[in-house]
């Protein structure tokens, strides 16, 4: 722009000042906002009365005072959550504080705006807005009382779960169970802390003195910052009526003397102190003790009888506890158990003729079902019959449940003898058995010196004529250096 045209349009401006009517001031619009909005409480929960504190201030630039004819608090959706109207003017570099209140029905996130509505002394009217956002917490943890299958006249579990939806730790969280005509064991649960955002569940018993529904309540009291604060829930609860049934089953064990019994309970109320018992004619039966089986479930304890042999009956009967007070209940079953210890036979025998003995060899074979010790085969002395050198008898040992063990023994015999005995000894469950077996010897075959076999367990039947073997061969030995030392001496 040249110089001549800009003093052109001074002078048209000055032009216009001087034509308008005395008295009257050039339009210049409002110069307001809404400075600050802050909120009360800063973290409120559903229900509470949250005041909204906005600043209204007109700018020390202004050219005149500001009159404020409202000021609002909008919702997100526009919505008018309170306003306040004519509140009077502002002048320029002053502020007005204006108070609006609402409140929340639920916890969460609430976008908000303040809006401030006016005008200047000359009629400019202006609109200012703030935003203000509001974080709603819960009041009270979230608490919920739960009870499955109770039943009256029993002791049945009642969960309390608490959640902390608060925006801070719970401390010293103190939870009591009550409910009329209802007694709970323990009345109390207390946990030291309960972290933001996590969750509990404390169990409690409770018994009700009659069938039907009862109102159950569980009082939470926490600490949250300086203070202690407290809420319930109440939650209805029916309680059937008590049903006791409890059964026996059993199977045999180990080598068949001995019986896992279950027992269930088909009741609907745990059942405790449960003592199961074995009562037979023939045998001695142990006993054995359950605490406790819950409602539907099944526990199963081993019995063993001794001191009889063959089969036998054992009738079992069960006692137990249930409810509440002295209520006692009975279960039965009958069994039967086998006793099958171990036992040895002599198998595969053979005889053989060898320099005028008998070589007698075979197996000693446990049939039982458990192991037995300390077995001996011998030649049992008889008419015509002798035990003889090298074997007289043969140590076998343990032998293991259906399995055997290899012994070979010796005997000289006369021209009248028909059979040679063998006696066979052992332990079986701590008992001293003893079984004779008459080999004949119209089966014996001739040969040569016959291999002597050892078995799994086998005792030395070689052990005396490998010794012999030595010393006849050491005496040997010291005649040759006897003879060889004269011979030196003589030459």
């Amino acid at each position: 722009m040249s110089r001549t045209a800009s003093l052109a349009l001074g002078a048209v401006v000055v032009l216009a000042v001087l034509a308008a009517p005395a008295g009257t001031a050039l339009a210049v619009g409002p110069y307001v906002s809404i400075s600050s909005a802050t909120v009360s409480p800063s973290s409120p929960a559903p229900g509470d009365v949250v005041t909204v504190s906005a600043t209204v201030r007109d700018l020390a630039s202004s050219s005149s005072d500001f009159q404020v004819y409202y000021v609002r608090l909008l919702g997100g959706s526009g919505s008018v959550r309170d306003v306040a109207n004519n509140l009077g003017t502002i002048a320029p570099g002053s502020e007005l504080q204006v108070p609006l209140t609402t409140t929340f029905a639920r916890p969460g996130t609430y976008h908000l705006r303040v809006e401030a509505h006016g005008s200047n002394d000359v009629g400019a009217e202006k609109t200012v807005y703030y935003p203000v956002v509001v974080h709603v917490r819960e009041r009270a943890p979230a608490v919920e009382v739960s009870a499955s299958n109770a039943v009256a006249g029993a002791a049945s579990p009642v969960t309390v779960t608490v959640a902390n939806g608060l925006g801070e730790d719970m401390r010293n969280l103190r939870v009591d169970l009550s409910g009329a005509g209802v007694t709970t064991s323990p009345s109390r649960r207390v946990a030291p802390t309960l972290a933001s955002g996590s969750s509990t569940r404390l169990t409690f018993n409770a018994t009700a003195a009659t069938t039907g529904t009862h109102n159950l309540t569980a009082r939470v009291r926490y600490d949250v910052g300086a203070g202690t604060e407290e809420t319930s829930y109440t939650a209805p609860v029916s309680f059937a009526s008590l049903r006791d049934s409890v059964a026996l089953s059993t199977r045999t064990v180990g080598d068949g003397s001995s019986l896992a019994v279950t027992v269930s309970d088909l009741g609907n109320a745990a059942v405790r102190d449960v003592s199961v018992r074995g009562d037979s004619p023939n045998a001695t039966v142990t006993g054995a003790d359950v605490p406790r089986v819950p409602a539907g479930g099944s526990r199963t304890v081993v019995l063993n009888a001794s001191g009889f042999t063959g089969e036998t009956s054992v009738h079992l009967t069960a006692t137990y506890d249930y409810g509440s007070g002295t209520r006692s209940g009975t279960a039965s079953a009958d069994a039967t158990v086998a006793a099958n210890p171990g036992s040895v036979r002599l198998t595969g025998l053979d005889l053989e003729r060898s320099g005028g003995k008998l070589h007698v060899t075979g197996s000693a074979s446990n049939v039982g079902l458990s192991a037995v010790n300390s077995v001996v085969v011998r030649v049992v002395p008889a008419a015509g019959v002798q035990p003889a050198y090298p074997g007289r008898e043969y140590f076998v040992g343990t032998i293991p449940a259906s399995d055997f063990v290899s012994f070979d023994v010796y005997a000289t015999t006369s021209a009248n003898a028909t059979s040679v005995p063998l006696e066979v000894t052992y332990l079986a469950d701590g008992v001293r058995h003893r079984t004779t077996t008459r080999v004949p010897i119209a089966d014996a075959s001739s040969g040569g010196p016959a291999a002597s076999g050892g078995g799994t367990g086998g005792g030395g039947g070689w052990l005396l004529p490998g010794i012999v073997g030595v010393v006849v061969l050491a005496g040997v030995a010291a005649l040759i250096y006897v003879g060889w030392r004269n011979y030196v001496r003589d030459e």
